[in-house]
């Protein structure tokens, strides 16, 4: 059993999404660098394989997550997930930018479950977290500028906005933390499908850059 004081609370409040969240700390025995690479060039390869003509339309997991993101009243073409967006990327230029421990393997992660994930520097958070609708005003800052989150699912703690399935931070603006709180938002229907849980499993058995200190899953709850 996980230490209780590692734990904090998460809550849901987009109806028909869920969270799965996972506290990981860095493993300071394994080397950085070559093992991160090979599983990066690995997962685009598989990327490249599945899309060969570099097109993400028949992508199932994507099409399933634009389908979602429309019962939210939003237009997928206008308001991606970030997902969709580093897949794009990738499939254009085959490169992974490289930057902090902790971007590196968000990109990985990415790249093969196809689902949005945030990255959190454990330090800095203010427990509890919520996944909730961004409001009128509230704003994010991240790889392309400036986001407007209102309307768009959000994860904030006692501060603010921290994260979003529709930002994704620049290479460097992640940096080292000796924990790191990773988190998939996914719509109800694809969680089970997906399974984060064995995507960040894989990641972490290809690596070894993380160790697991908690993990849960986090439903919608109305009250």
């Amino acid at each position: 059993m996980f230490p209780e004081i590692k734990t904090f609370d998460c809550f849901v409040r987009v109806p028909g999404w869920r969270l799965y969240l996972a506290l990981m700390a860095v493993n300071e025995t394994r080397e950085r660098g070559t093992v991160l690479d090979v599983a990066a060039r690995g997962a685009g390869a598989e990327l490249h394989r599945a899309h060969p003509a570099g097109s993400l339309v028949a992508d199932a997991t994507i099409t399933a997550i634009r389908k979602s993101i429309k019962r939210l009243g939003l237009d997928p073409a206008a308001s991606p997930p970030c997902s969709e967006l580093l897949l794009r990327r990738f499939l254009a230029s085959s490169v992974v930018p490289r930057g902090s421990l902790a971007w590196e393997y968000l990109a990985v992660l990415t790249i093969k479950s196809h689902a949005p994930w945030i990255a959190l520097d454990r330090a800095a958070l203010e427990p509890p977290l919520m996944f909730r609708t961004g409001e009128a005003g509230e704003t994010l800052s991240w790889a392309d500028g400036e986001l407007d989150c209102a309307g768009l699912p959000v994860l904030t703690d006692r501060r603010g906005v921290v994260g979003s399935p529709w930002s994704h931070p620049a290479p460097d603006d992640l940096q080292d933390a000796g924990e790191t709180v990773f988190v998939c938002c996914l719509p109800e229907e694809l969680f089970r499908r997906i399974d984060p849980k064995t995507f960040l499993g894989r990641a972490n058995w290809l690596t070894w850059a993380y160790r697991f200190l908690f993990m849960r899953t986090c439903k919608f709850r109305a009250d």
